[in-house]
């Protein structure tokens, strides 16, 4: 499960408002939050730079605990 959501809900966001700093539509958002499409390397790499993370911690691939 990835941490977009999470992360997202962290910085006071919501999906319309992670729409609009990416420049994708709101659907989209939600998309990747549940699972049903993945973000492209563009959004994903924004979104780790936005969120202060690594790109496999915002899709939940580290495995690593704080």
């Amino acid at each position: 499960m990835n941490n977009i959501k999470r992360l997202r809900e962290s910085m006071g966001l919501t999906q319309t408002g992670l729409a609009d700093r990416l420049g994708v539509k709101p659907p989209a958002v939600f998309k990747w939050e549940n699972e049903i499409s993945p973000p492209k390397y563009e959004n994903l790499l924004a979104m780790s730079k936005l969120f202060g993370c690594s790109m496999d911690h915002v899709m939940g691939q580290d495995t690593a605990s704080a």
